[in-house]
């Protein structure tokens, strides 16, 4: 039996090592039994390249396809590019696939495009921006004058509440509940962010703000927002190819810590 195990195990590499070793007669069975096993095993491997190197091409023709929509910064002009395309010298980079903006294959879903985390005040953009007409600046007041856009704390929120007649809406209203609650507690408003950002990338709104580029440009139209989501990857494809277009820098030291 062990000498029979033995056979049975070396026979692989004895048949087609040694295709005139004789062995009782079974020797071109068995060899054309391992012949066509490998044969059928190497099919299955080639096969199996072949699939990867077609999944392969698709991403990276996907990765450097731009996105055919756009998001209409305004009525009678032409239209902001929010392709996730990878415009580096005509290569994709192979961290920029757009495949990578859907959180089903890969946890970040904060990066990815159409992100809209629940907030816990329900707030309008829509309703204080274009119906009431409140300008961009006059909450996050510090674009002007800091890297970062400050989110207003509660005192700004109750200087304009405060002043306002209340009527039967606005008594009803749980968002304006919630407000009062917070700043009756001296507690700050958990707000969620949405256009999250790596920690080794430096994005400076001040910069930007100075050197003329809207708040729609990044941000979408967020006066038409009831719920403010995010309408681009904001991903290094997206932001290079903005800076090539304006002519700015686009050394590494620029925007990477």
């Amino acid at each position: 039996m062990v000498i029979f195990f033995k056979i049975w195990v070396l026979s692989p590499y004895l048949f087609l090592t040694f295709p005139s070793l004789p062995c009782f007669g079974i020797a071109k069975p068995l060899r054309s039994y391992y012949t066509n096993m490998f044969m059928g095993l190497r099919k299955v491997a080639v096969s199996a390249l072949a699939v990867a190197a077609g999944v392969l091409v698709y991403l990276l023709l996907l990765a450097d396809t731009p996105s055919k929509g756009g998001l209409a910064v305004a009525e009678g002009t032409s239209t902001v590019d929010l392709s996730a395309g990878v415009y580096n010298a005509g290569k994709a980079a192979p961290w920029d696939f757009k495949i990578t903006d859907h959180y089903k294959y890969f946890n970040f879903p904060e990066r990815a495009e159409g992100y809209a985390p629940k907030q816990p005040i329900n707030f309008s953009h829509k309703l204080h921006v274009s119906t009431l007409g409140l300008e961009c600046q006059f909450c996050h007041w510090s674009v002007t004058k800091s890297p970062f856009a400050a989110i207003p704390e509660e005192d700004v929120c109750m200087g304009c509440h405060n002043l306002l007649i209340e009527t039967d809406r606005t008594r009803k209203s749980e968002g304006i509940k919630k407000l009062k609650e917070y700043y009756s507690k001296g507690e700050p408003i958990p707000w969620q962010k949405v256009h999250v950002m790596p920690d080794y990338v430096r994005f400076n709104h001040k910069r930007h703000i100075k050197a003329g580029v809207a708040c729609h440009e990044c941000h979408g139209q967020v006066p038409q927002m009831d719920v403010v989501q995010r309408v681009s990857s904001m991903k290094m494809g997206w932001c290079v190819k903005c800076h090539r277009e304006r002519g700015t820098s686009i050394d590494c030291a620029v925007c990477h810590k």
